[in-house]
C-alpha cells in the first residue's frame, strides 16, 4: 500500500506534475516499496508512528515518486541506458544513476528508521 496519495503529492509536497493517475499510482507503489526496503521493513503500520516520523516517511515517498517521474521510470529497475561507449580511440562514460533519491535518506535519517 502506498504511503501517499495524489492529493498529498500535489498539494502538500508540490511535486512535479504527473498527469496520469495510473502512472502516479504505479510510481507511488514502487516508491513505498523502496522506502520499505531502505528501512528494512520496519514500518508495519504508518499510523502507529509518531506524527513527525509519519510526515518524514510521506515526504521521503513523495521525493522518490518525483525522482522516478523526473529520472524516468526505467530507473526503477536500474536501467539507465548506455554507460560506456567506445569508437576507435574515442570513449565516453557516464556514471551510473542511483535508484534511490538522495532526498529519501535525508528525510528518513532523523526518524531512526534507517538504523
Amino acid at each position: 500500500m502506498a504511503y501517499i496519495d495524489y492529493a498529498y503529492y500535489t498539494d502538500v509536497y508540490k511535486g512535479v506534475p504527473i498527469q496520469d493517475a495510473d502512472t502516479f499510482s504505479r510510481l507511488s507503489e514502487r516508491a513505498s516499496e523502496l522506502i520499505d526496503q531502505v528501512t528494512n521493513y520496519t514500518i508495519q503500520d504508518i499510523a502507529a508512528l509518531t506524527p513527525f516520523t509519519q510526515e518524514q516517511v510521506k515526504r521521503a515517498t513523495a521525493a522518490q515518486v518525483e525522482y522516478f517521474a523526473y529520472a524516468g521510470e526505467q530507473v526503477i529497475h536500474g536501467d539507465n541506458g548506455m554507460t560506456d561507449v567506445r569508437l576507435g580511440n574515442f570513449s565516453y562514460s557516464v556514471g551510473t544513476q542511483s535508484t534511490i533519491s538522495p532526498a529519501v535518506i535525508h528525510y528518513l535519517r532523523p526518524t531512526g528508521l534507517l538504523y
